[in-house]
């Protein structure tokens, strides 16, 4: 199954650490190509309430995103 991801490129994201995830995810689509689309976005508009970083998986919101919480659950569809 396609891994449809996007990350929020939004300030208080990219803060947060988003632009090492992309890098991070850019790197696992190498590993399995074709598997994975990345796409990065202006604003998810999730950033209030201490939420960020977000990112959206096949259309799951994923708050409080780290490399290892992400990287997991692409796994998970990939596989």
């Amino acid at each position: 199954m396609l891994a449809k991801v996007k990350i929020c490129m939004g300030t208080h994201c990219t803060m947060m650490g988003n632009l090492n995830l992309q890098e991070n995810l850019e790197d696992l689509q190498l590993e399995y190509p074709g598997k994975i689309e990345i796409e990065a976005v202006k604003c998810l508009k999730f950033c209030e309430d201490n939420k960020a970083p977000v990112v959206e998986l096949n259309g799951k919101i994923i708050t409080n995103a780290s490399a290892e919480k992400i990287i997991s659950e692409i796994l998970e569809v990939v596989r």
